[in-house]
């Protein structure tokens, strides 16, 4: 399909520093929660720093400074950071996300300002972005406001006339707004500090935005008696022109209109539209930027998508009986899984069956997206300051991932699985790299094992096994027997592995895990393990299990922290030095 493009060449504020608003990959105890840019850089609301008594600088000072201003004491917590979101700026880099802005987002100046400055920031870190923005609120809005009456019949509206006019007006509006606020420049002050002195103060667009016919549809029809007029049902996006423009730097701006090979424009749904450019741009990420009338369910950091797909379901049925679903209901179902999740569930999702059932649309979307094949999908309240980029540059994020393959194959041990196991850890235990266990051990140890399989074959193993409290009475367990086969190593299934075990822990509450080894330490400490000493000697292994440990192997305990960080205010200067140094505290 070929036909119009519309270019929008606009300036975005490439000079922003990353560190400045988000939280640092979360990791060790001492990292942090998110808050408000202000509050993180200690700034009035004028945006200069506050006068302290501490020697910093005074409001007048900071003022003179400009905007953005880091006082002294804040370097090293800068620094903290920057070093460690890196992994993650590196490995997003070239990736393409697809982003929905839905209507009651894009209405809220404040929100919007927020989150397309953390999209600009994004891009500028080489991420590829295509934004879908709604305005299903806004055409409801602007429908009253000529006294007519928003009509909808199975969840979907019924286009007449009158309301495709309002929607191509709305969709407008809100591609506009969202231009706009992608259109602010860097700060010139910060631009000639970084400039040679000669320089002539002109500046081509540090951002591109495009937009086009690139959303094919057809109409909706006539359904149940209804018809649904210029409603359109999303057919394909074309994908190869998405990408062209994506390779050019360009950030695609999408809509809720679609254009059908009559020549028709057509008002469809934002999220239809999201989904279908996220799996036909085989996109690397679908991003479903919610508030608490879209998505108002407490979902738990990671979702399996047959877990997603049993919660739908059981939404749906509490819907039939008129009830409400508990707000817990799927962090219940991902602490009671336990099992293979070797196909994803009862098969693709019918994005058009469950519109209609009135459930939250973005979890539709996102369960709907990874079914066909994008890997992950991430629900996130726009209402949190940063929160795109904490959930994409920190270890945990602060928002809901689905996905499809993460723990693919990964279960609970059974004792057919015994002999796969021994097998496993034998040529480690011949190598010294594990200490032996006996039959009798490894059967009494069995119910803390989990393995990887794929077709059958075990290809991994490892265990985590309960200690009790430590001497800071916060709960410790124990990671052990971590193998994966030889001919399997590199491919990722270590990550997999140590990643569902780390979950699994955290929705037991657990603490701390601890690792004794005397070989592997560089592959544990590069996620995210930090060295404690010599195990029998150290205070973070509990005294039970310190006197089991043989001392001859001279075995050194590796220590990684679950828990939640502490809120960034709690991180002073005082603390920096100790911070340093302990090995609680990043």
């Amino acid at each position: 399909m070929t036909g119009f493009l519309h270019l929008n060449t606009s300036k975005a504020a490439t000079l922003r520093c990353p560190a400045l608003y988000r939280s640092p990959a979360r990791g060790p105890v001492h990292q942090h929660r998110p808050i408000t840019c202000a509050a993180r850089l200690h700034l009035t609301s004028n945006g200069s720093s506050g006068s302290s008594s501490d020697g910093s600088d005074t409001s007048t000072n900071a003022l003179r400074k400009g905007p953005g201003s880091l006082r002294k004491k804040d370097f090293r917590k800068f620094v903290h950071f920057f070093r460690q979101a890196s992994p993650y700026i590196e490995g997003h880099r070239d990736k393409t996300f697809v982003i929905v802005i839905p209507g009651e987002v894009v209405i809220e100046d404040e929100l919007l300002a927020t989150v397309v400055e953390d999209i600009a920031l994004l891009h500028s870190l080489g991420v590829h972005i295509v934004l879908i923005i709604g305005a299903r609120q806004q055409i409801d809005e602007l429908l009253e406001k000529q006294g007519e009456a928003p009509q909808y019949a199975a969840g979907y509206r019924v286009t007449d006339s009158v309301a495709m006019q309002t929607a191509v007006q709305a969709a407008g509006a809100s591609r506009m707004a969202v231009e706009a606020q992608l259109s602010k420049g860097p700060s010139l002050q910060m631009i000639r500090r970084h400039a040679r002195s000669s320089e002539q103060m002109h500046y081509g667009p540090a951002l591109q935005t495009v937009t086009g016919n690139y959303v094919a549809g057809k109409r909706k029809g006539v359904i149940g008696g209804v018809d649904f007029g210029c409603t359109g049902t999303v057919r394909f996006v074309q994908a190869d022109a998405i990408r062209k423009q994506l390779n050019g730097g360009h950030i695609v701006l999408l809509g809720n209109l679609a254009y059908s090979a009559a020549g028709e424009v057509l008002n469809c749904d934002c999220y239809s539209v999201a989904t279908q450019a996220a799996i036909d741009l085989q996109a690397d990420k679908l991003f479903c930027m919610t508030t608490p009338s879209l998505q108002p369910f407490d979902l738990p950091h990671w979702l399996p998508i047959s877990d997603a797909e049993q919660l739908l379901q059981s939404l749906l049925e509490s819907k039939d009986k008129d009830t409400h679903a508990p707000i817990q209901h799927a962090g219940q179902l991902m602490r009671q899984t336990e099992r293979a999740l070797t196909n994803t569930g009862s098969g693709s999702i019918d994005f058009e069956k469950w519109y209609v059932s009135g459930l939250p649309l973005p979890l539709i979307a996102a369960c709907a997206a990874c079914q066909k094949g994008v890997k992950r999908a991430h629900l996130v309240d726009a209402r949190m300051d940063g929160a795109l980029l904490l959930e994409l540059y920190s270890r945990d994020g602060v928002g809901t991932m689905l996905s499809a393959d993460f723990y693919e194959g990964i279960r609970g041990a059974v004792p057919q699985d015994l002999a796969s196991i021994q097998g496993l850890l034998l040529p480690l235990e011949e190598r010294g790299v594990l200490a032996p266990r006996s039959d009798d051990q490894l059967l009494t140890d069995l119910p803390y094992f989990r393995v990887a399989e794929r077709d059958a074959k075990v290809l991994g193993c490892a265990m985590v096994k309960p200690l009790g409290p430590g001497c800071d009475n916060e709960l410790v367990s124990e990671l052990a027997a971590f193998c994966v086969h030889p001919d399997y190593r590199g491919s990722g299934r270590g990550d997999s592995l140590l990643a569902y075990l780390e979950q699994e822990a955290k929705s037991q509450r657990v603490d701390r895990l601890v690792l004794l080894t005397t070989r592997t330490a560089d592959w544990f400490e590069q996620r995210g393990f930090q060295h404690a000493g010599p195990a029998h000697a150290s205070p973070f292994l509990p005294e039970t299990r310190r006197q089991q440990v043989n001392q001859a192997r001279n075995s050194q305990l590796y220590v990684k922290s679950l828990n939640e960080p502490p809120p960034f205010e709690t991180f002073e200067e005082e603390d920096a030095d100790a911070a340093t140094s302990s090995l609680l505290k990043a």
